[in-house]
């Protein structure tokens, strides 16, 4: 279903490229919005309006890259808007997703793949599946062979 499933160390290592890429996105968004008004007012075949229309083009095809680099690094993106992004992930024997929003300073929520921001839960605290697994212990039996 998934190419990749991410443990929660590598989304977090993600976190800073990903605030990166997301403001960058947000800013050509809100570029390309502002631009598609002034060309509601410029006149058709004139210098100013192929410049303008131009200059959509790149900032659609900024968005566009932009959108596909994410895609390559398996992350989902939600809502530019708001910064939303998913890491599918494997929590319990169960494939999930991590869910993280630019400005929340680490991963602490979860939902289910059917679900979606409203349905976000907190990261279990010591969840085997998204932590380091602690070093094998000897038994006691092992101890007492000795």
């Amino acid at each position: 279903m998934y190419y990749r499933l991410f443990s929660l160390d590598e989304a977090r290592k993600l976190l800073p490229e990903l605030q990166r890429v997301l403001r960058q996105m947000q800013e050509a968004k809100t570029a390309l919005t502002q631009l598609q008004a002034r060309l509601k007012l410029t006149r058709p075949h004139t210098p100013e309006r192929r410049a303008l229309e131009e200059e959509a083009r790149f900032l659609i095809g900024s968005l566009e890259a932009d959108k596909a680099y994410l895609d390559q690094l398996g992350v989902h993106l939600k809502d530019l808007d708001r910064g939303l992004v998913d890491f599918p992930a494997r929590l319990g024997g169960q494939v999930v997703f991590l869910c993280w929003q630019l400005g929340e300073p680490d991963i602490t929520y979860w939902h289910p793949l059917t679900g979606g921001y409203a349905e976000r839960r907190p990261l279990p605290q010591a969840e085997p599946a998204l932590q380091p697994a602690p070093p094998p212990r000897a038994s006691p039996d092992a101890c007492e062979a000795r």
